[in-house]
Formats: structure tokens, C-alpha cells, sequence
């Protein structure tokens, strides 16, 4: 876009007239002669438009090697988050996030700073998380970038649910579903992938009943425009839904629906990650086998893409379809690999969880003292919030071990208010995406 476009666009939207843009120091016919592209506006004149206007005088001058640098550390920051080397990812991130404050381009910030706050999100550092992911979406203006608005909302409402905070999180899926309702019926996948996370978070609410009506809305597709992978991945989640709602008839019609949309679905990672929804609903309903060969070829692919995150939920859809099936070698097989991982992001709840399957199967046949070793062990990298179960199990086992002070300790945990819940399983992620200008976007500035 030329200087004069920009400054006449830039105007508009704020409701100035030509006389104002001028002021004292400039003269209409001047603003207006600029405006058609007619003059080229000197060093000086340009510093005053940009002041009156609210933006860096880099906002208005040629500024395309520094979108084509945006775009090269955007791509390298994507390629090294998917290898898990996140803190090298979040430095060139930081590094594109000066070149795009030097050109003043509002919507090109608010990219950086969501995808800065989804980077935090994956270290689990929610606080600062939100506070990039908050102020990404002060920055865009969802009418002229909706599709960029939603998928800023739907991030702030994952990293708030996550975080506790669900009166913002469900704020954020509203406010998401809002700006889709602008998008034209080309953008129909859009507006189904923000009906889908607000469905999400119903699930994750145990809210099953507006889940269901979310999921369906999302599938409201009149002209066909929904990419088949989107269908069959609200297909299982429907599926899953009605199985909680107790409906297994129609639970089992949508589950060998979705299986049969499978075959339709050409992309080898989107086929993963529904895979790794699809097997947990036919482990609920006990075709163990079906699931154990879907959540493999899932776990093939994303051990290739090296993408640690699938791997974790793939591997803890595993760890459950092994309790589920009452199997011993599959419990070893997958709890073995999942015990090498570190404890931290993205193996550290997986991690906890193969310990305590490991430590339950041990107290089965017997075996106390490694049942209690199991547990020890995941308390000593366990987050608050996760040591009271992880507890509760501890002494009870030291207690049928001969150990009587462990009652107390028992009894202190059963008896507070806090007592956790186990919350449903999350759905498989797909590979995190670092959206780019494009070129086109590109060109324009130079």
C-alpha cells in the first residue's frame, strides 16, 4: 500500500477530515495532493501526519526487507518450537516482535505477541501468557482482521481455562464466536473451528449438553465448505459427548461415522491428531483393539514430525487404553517410554499419570513396596494442585504396609474440602501453526 493510501485509510477510520490531518502546520490541498499519490510528503510533513494519526513514522515508510525478515524468523521460530527448542523459538519471536514495532503495523504485532503467548502457554507459563495473548487482542481490529480476532480469542480462552480463570474463558470463546458470525460463508471452517473450542471447553466443564449443541452448530455447514478432517474430528467429538450423556446408541453411530469420514482424510497429520480423539471415544465403548491401532499410527507420525506434544497426549491415550483393556505388557511397553521423558512440559501430567497406573497394577498382585516407591517418585515433581491424590494414595498404601502414622496423613487429605476431581481427557492437539504475512501482504509494503 503507497504512503498516500495508507494516511487517507489511517484517516477515515478515525474520523478525521483533510483540514484536521493539516492543522496549523500543513495545508488541506497539501493532505489531499498526498493522499491521491500526486506528491511524495517530505521527511517533516510525514513525521506530523504520523503523530496525528497515532503511529511510528515507520508505519508509513518502506518497510518490505523488514516483513520479509518478520516472515524468514516467524518460519524459524515455527520449526524450532516443533522440535521442542521453545526458549530459542521465543527469541526470534522477540526478535521479529522489534522489526514489527518499528513498522507500526498493528495486526502484524498482535501475530506475534498470540503466538508469543501460545510459546508461554506450552512452558506453562500461563500468567505471562495472558498478558501477551490480552494485549495481542487490544491490538486487532476484528473488523477488518476477524479471522485473526477468533483465533486470538479462542487461544486467550484456552490459556485462561487453563489457568483457572473459566468466567474469562468462557468470555473469550463468546467473544471468538462473535467475530466468526462476521466472516462470509467462504470462512465457514473458521466460524466451525470457534463453535468447536467453545464446545471444547464446555466438555472440559463436564457441561455435556451445551457442548453437544456447540458441536453441532459447528457442523452447520449449508454450502458444503467444511474441510472433511474438521468434520470428522466433531463427528468423534460428538460421539464422545453423547457417550457421557449415557445416549451410546447414537454415541456408536457417530463414532463409525467419523471413522468412515477417516478414509476421506488425505493429510497424515491431521489424520493423527484424530486419530488420537476417536481411539478414547472406542476406548470407552471397549474396542480396545481398533483404538490401540489408531493411537499407533498416530504416535508414528508424530514421533517422525518429532512433535513432543502429540506425543504426550497420544502416549496418555495409551496409558489409558491400557488400563481400560486390564493389559499389563501394553502398560509396561508405554509407561517404559514415558518414564524416560523429562519432567517438565509436555511429559510432566503423563508422566504422573504412568506412575500411578504403574503403582495401582503393583498394589493388584501385591507388591506394596514398589507401589509405594511408584508414588514417591511422582511426588517429588508434582504440582500442588496434583499432590493430594497423588497422596491419598501414598499413605494409604503405607498404611497396609504397617506404617500407623500414615492414617493421619490419610485422613487429613479425605477430610479437605479442596479433594480434586479428575477432569475429562483433553483432545489430541494438532502441530502448533505460526501463522506468516503473506506475500501478497508483502508486496504491497514494498
Amino acid at each position: 500500500m503507497v504512503v498516500g493510501a495508507k494516511i487517507r485509510d489511517l484517516r477515515k477510520k478515525l474520523g478525521l477530515t483533510q483540514e484536521q490531518l493539516a492543522g496549523q502546520e500543513l495545508t488541506k490541498s497539501y493532505v489531499s495532493q498526498v493522499e491521491l499519490g500526486r506528491i511524495h510528503p517530505s521527511h517533516k510533513a510525514l513525521a506530523i501526519i504520523a503523530a496525528r494519526l497515532g503511529k511510528p513514522l515507520g508505519y508509513f515508510l518502506e518497510n518490505g526487507d523488514d516483513m520479509r525478515t518478520i516472515e524468514v524468523l516467524l518460519k524459524a521460530a515455527q520449526a524450532l518450537w516443533n522440535t521442542g527448542r521453545l526458549d530459542e523459538g521465543m527469541l526470534g519471536l522477540q526478535e521479529a516482535l522489534m522489526l514489527a514495532e518499528r513498522t507500526g503495523r498493528e495486526d502484524i504485532l498482535a501475530r506475534i505477541k498470540a503466538t508469543m503467548g501460545r510459546l508461554e502457554m506450552t512452558q506453562g507459563n500461563l500468567s505471562a501468557a495472558l498478558d501477551y495473548l490480552e494485549e495481542s487482542l487490544t491490538l486487532i481490529h476484528p473488523q477488518d482482521h476477524p479471522a485473526q480476532a477468533v483465533e486470538i480469542a479462542n487461544t486467550l480462552g484456552v490459556v485462561a481455562a487453563r489457568s483457572g480463570s473459566f468466567h474469562k474463558a468462557m468470555n473469550s470463546f463468546q467473544q471468538a464466536l462473535e467475530y466468526a458470525q462476521r466472516l462470509p460463508d467462504e470462512a465457514a471452517d473458521v466460524r466451525a473451528e470457534a463453535a468447536q473450542h467453545y464446545g471444547d471447553f464446555c466438555y472440559s466443564q463436564m457441561q455435556w449438553i451445551s457442548a453437544l449443541e456447540l458441536y453441532h452448530q459447528a457442523l452447520t455447514d449449508p454450502r458444503q465448505l467444511i474441510p472433511v478432517s474438521r468434520k470428522t474430528e466433531l463427528m468423534g467429538r460428538i460421539a464422545s459427548t453423547q457417550w457421557q450423556l449415557g445416549e451410546q446408541d447414537k454415541a456408536l453411530t457417530a463414532i463409525n461415522s467419523a471413522l468412515q469420514l477417516m478414509n476421506q482424510v488425505a493429510n497424515s497429520d491431521e489424520r493423527a491428531a484424530i486419530n488420537g480423539d476417536l481411539a478414547r471415544v472406542l476406548i470407552d465403548i471397549g474396542r480396545f483393539s481398533e483404538a490401540h491401532e489408531l493411537l499407533q499410527q498416530s504416535l508414528e507420525t508424530f514421533d517422525r514430525l518429532n512433535f513432543q506434544e502429540g506425543q504426550a497426549v497420544i502416549l496418555d491415550a495409551l496409558l489409558q487404553l491400557s488400563a481400560a483393556s486390564h493389559s499389563a505388557d501394553w502398560l509396561n511397553q508405554y509407561s517404559q517410554r514415558v518414564l524416560r521423558t523429562p519432567n517438565a512440559w509436555p511429559w510432566h501430567s503423563v508422566k504422573l499419570y504412568a506412575l500411578r497406573l504403574l503403582a495401582r497394577q503393583a498394589v493388584e498382585v501385591g507388591q506394596l513396596g514398589p507401589a509405594r516407591d511408584y508414588l514417591a517418585d511422582a511426588l517429588q515433581f508434582a504440582y500442588e494442585e496434583e499432590r493430594r491424590d497423588i497422596e491419598c494414595e501414598y499413605y494409604l498404601i503405607r498404611t497396609q504396609l504397617g506404617d500407623s502414622s500414615a492414617l493421619d496423613h490419610l485422613w487429613a487429605h479425605i477430610a479437605d474440602p479442596k479433594f480434586t476431581n479428575i477432569k475429562p481427557h483433553p483432545f489430541t492437539p494438532r502441530m502448533p501453526k505460526i501463522a506468516t504475512p503473506s506475500l501478497s501482504l508483502i508486496g504491497s509494503l514494498t
